[in-house]
């Protein structure tokens, strides 16, 4: 019988189960702790809901209140005539402060500041009723003027100007508005504000919010400025109020301890709602109310009372029995463990703990001598392998280094590479970045010592590099090479070498494994900076093209819908007055509904042929015709395009008997769109001229088509040949036109193999020069592919036009 009880009291499992049956005893506390802590929840979150109400009418307050007060004495100021014109003057400080000496517009509790078109303060008064020394220069310079002075909108009003929070020098939180000042010209001269402290105005609205008041900064929200003192008392913010604001919810609140109203500190609710910034948009601080916990806490104490009187007893009874167990099952085996444990923690790891008994403990103890056993063997093998570590993060932190500056540029890149690995190997060793051109190496970055020679031509096996072999040679005096390729692809795409002095060491072999993953690493790096760089170039090319079609497609859509709208129109009209009018009205509207459908052949013909020289070949039939005869037609179906024929006069300086090789119908094509353009921009002044002279080319004739119109910017002329542009490629244009004319006619002139220039001076006019082959000899020479001129088509290849 005693060998079973025995057993039974020398089981772990046995002592477990007593101490469980003692430690649920102990549930009975703790479920009155529980019923205490759900009474205390309701009392938090009943404070809780009253300071959000409190905070969010604190904050309706500064803002129906303190802010639509003040951005209206502002408004109304700022449109005072004697302000205007004194903000308008050269010295904009004398004549402000005169202009309020005697007159002045205080608000409660406020600063007025008067800045001038710049910025800066001309005229800073504090209220009569506010205190804020002799330093005025905190309120010198709020950012709401600049928000201001560009044009921003109030969010509070809807109007111009700026207003809301805004955080002042040495960290002044105060609420404050700024109204432009607009001459009668339309020009902001400077800026009306009224800056208030929060500390004042929260202290005029005390009756209204009865509990401290307090402010925290998005910028700084680890610092509170409590505001109900005479001076602003700035104290750490509650941690939970901390990281509430830093999550940007519109009001964040908490429960923590804090001075309070009466006196000492106390439990408090504190709520805090967000203020906007002058930008209208952005939260730069958090105004708040601390509500004492203590008028919420309702009456706990008959519960407690109870629940202390129910587990009392239990709690003496069980801790007789606790201590009872614990001092004879527990403690002294524990104590063991613990010397035992602390001489291990110690690096003592080879006294061991006494064993007695067979019982988990004694296990555990036995176990606890085995682990410092084994962490003595695993002490010694982590040292050989931290060293061996520590040497590896070394060189491979400058080997990632090296690899992450790819957005940097190629240069940038095999420069970090090289001071990487010099880094790895030291001992004043020269780093190389070659790359390969053709059958050599040639240089692109060196890092090292300058005086060390960097030349290779020295070393007999460096060559041989190029096959793909990493090289290792040494020469007496001269020092050692080790020389790594860099694969691209299979394939060599350049090398990294390392210049060691004589005397140093060779790299090891851990430090040469790591250059090897460097270089070929670097070339990888290398070609995706290249493709990073040719992919930004791409992008922008592709955003260029988009702005300029969709330009394109709103200058189409207008100009289609004026000859449409003339044609339909006229159609109605003349149908409805066909019985009541006489012939010549009929005939002068169907003539000016002619002239509108040319119009429009012309606009769809320009975006057909446009389209078909797109594809980068474009079909021509040269031959040999009369020039003055093309001038001739080509002014002409200019002047069919004009109701009462052309606006200016055009003059024709072309000798009867000239000829040149070209397509009749492409060749028309040009002279028709530049003379439209010419009398288009001449604007109903001056004259036109189309003159042909000898060319300094030999067997070419020199067309010039000069305006006296308007001219072309400076900065626009190297732009007239793109596609889609025009100078003026507003929705309100003058000219019209698609901003294909001039793209054409430069795929025109060079598949006939002449050339086309454009001078102008803005105001003066525009002069261009077409340099045109004159014979079929010509024409052969200068066509981008030679072909058969005579009657035969002639394909000339192009290259896409020019996109700056």
């Amino acid at each position: 019988m005693r060998a079973p009880l025995a057993a039974l009291r020398g089981s772990f499992a046995t002592k477990l189960l007593l101490g469980g049956i003692l430690l649920t005893l102990i549930l009975v506390g703790a479920v009155g702790g529980y019923l205490i802590y759900s009474r205390d929840q309701q009392t938090t979150t009943g404070a809780l809901s009253n300071s959000d109400n409190r905070a969010g009418v604190m904050r309706q307050v500064l803002e129906q209140f303190t802010g639509k007060e003040s951005f209206a004495t502002a408004q109304g100021l700022s449109g005072q005539g004697p302000l205007i014109d004194a903000l308008s003057g050269s010295n904009p400080g004398p004549a402000v402060a005169q202009l309020f000496k005697n007159s002045p517009v205080d608000l409660s509790g406020e600063v007025l500041l008067i800045a001038d078109r710049t910025g800066s303060a001309v005229y800073v008064r504090p209220a009569s009723d506010l205190t804020v020394g002799s330093d005025l220069d905190p309120f010198e310079s709020p950012l709401l003027v600049s928000y201001a002075l560009n044009g921003q909108r109030c969010a509070l009003t809807g109007q111009a100007g700026a207003c809301g929070v805004d955080l002042l020098s040495g960290g002044i939180p105060a609420y404050a508005v700024a109204v432009p000042v607009v001459s009668a010209s339309g020009t902001t001269v400077g800026v009306v504000a009224y800056i208030a402290p929060l500390q004042q105005q929260l202290q005029r609205f005390t009756t209204l919010f009865q509990f401290p008041t307090a402010f925290v900064a998005v910028s700084n929200p680890d610092t509170e400025i409590r505001l109900n003192s005479t001076t602003p008392v700035t104290t750490r913010t509650p941690p939970a109020i901390a990281a509430a604001v830093r999550t940007g919810k519109d009001v964040v609140h908490s429960t923590y301890t804090a001075p309070v109203a009466t006196g000492g500190l106390g439990q408090v609710a504190g709520s805090f709602a967000a203020e906007l910034g002058a930008d209208g948009r952005t939260v730069v601080g958090y105004v708040g109310v601390e509500v004492p916990v203590a008028p919420f806490v309702g009456d706990e104490h008959t519960d407690v009372l109870t629940i202390i009187v129910i587990t009392a007893f239990a709690l003496l009874l069980i801790a007789a029995l606790i201590i009872i167990f614990v001092e004879s099952v527990v403690r002294r085996p524990i104590r063991r463990l613990e010397r035992g444990v602390a001489r291990i923690a110690g690096g003592d790891y080879n006294t061991p703990i006494p064993v007695r008994g067979h019982d988990e403990l004694a296990r555990l103890a036995s176990s606890v001598n085995r682990m410092g056993e084994s962490i003595a063997r695993y002490t010694t093998q982590l040292k050989d392998a931290r060293q061996r570590l520590d040497r590896a993060v070394e060189r491979v932190s400058g080997m990632s280094s090296a690899l992450t500056t790819t957005t940097g540029g190629v240069a940038a890149l095999q420069n970090e590479v090289v001071r990487a690995a010099a880094g790895i190997v030291g001992q004043g060793s020269k780093a190389l970045f070659l790359l390969r051109e053709g059958d050599q190496l040639v240089v692109q970055a060196i890092y090292g010592d300058r005086r060390f020679p960097s030349d290779l031509s020295r070393w007999d096996r460096f060559p041989s590099v190029l096959r793909g072999d990493i090289v290792r040679e040494s020469q007496p005096g001269e020092g050692s090479l080790l020389a790594m390729p860099m694969f691209f692809q299979g394939e060599v795409l350049g090398a990294l070498a390392l210049l060691m002095p004589a005397g140093a060491q060779v790299p090891a072999e851990d430090q040469e494994k790591v250059l090897v993953v460097l270089a070929n690493n670097a070339a990888i790096a290398m070609e995706n900076a290249r493709l990073f760089e040719q992919e930004k170039e791409t992008v922008q090319r592709l955003r260029q093209l988009d702005a300029m079609k969709s330009d394109f497609l709103s200058t189409v859509q207008h100009e289609l819908r004026t000859p449409l709208t003339a044609i339909l129109g006229l159609s109605d009209l003349i149908e409805m007055c066909w019985e009541t009018w006489e012939d010549q009205p009929k005939l002068d509207v169907i003539h000016d509904i002619q002239l509108a459908a040319r119009n429009l052949y012309d606009i769809v013909e320009t975006i057909i042929d446009f389209n078909a020289v797109e594809g980068e070949t474009v079909v021509v039939h040269p031959t040999q015709m009369p020039l003055r005869d093309a001038v001739d037609r080509g002014v002409t179906g200019v002047a069919e395009r004009h109701k009462g024929g052309l606006p200016v006069p055009v003059d024709i300086d072309v000798p009867a008997g000239q000829f040149i090789q070209a397509d009749p119908d492409r060749f028309e094509q040009v002279l028709r769109a530049l003379i439209d353009n010419a009398v288009k921009f001449s604007d109903g002044h001056g004259r036109v001229l189309v003159r042909a002279v000898p060319s300094p080319r030999f067997d070419f004739v020199r067309l010039d088509v000069v305006d006296q119109g308007i001219g072309i910017p400076p900065d626009d002329l190297p732009r007239v040949f793109e596609r889609f542009f025009q100078v003026d490629n507003t929705a309100t244009r003058r000219y019209g036109g698609t901003g294909m004319g001039l793209a054409l006619v430069k795929r025109l002139v060079t598949a006939h193999g002449a050339t086309i220039e454009v001078e102008s001076k803005l105001g003066f006019g525009t002069r261009v020069v077409l340099d045109w082959p004159a014979s079929e000899a010509a024409l052969r020479a200068a066509s981008p592919r030679n072909g058969s001129p005579n009657g035969n088509a002639m394909a000339a290849s192009l290259p896409p036009a020019a996109v700056s």
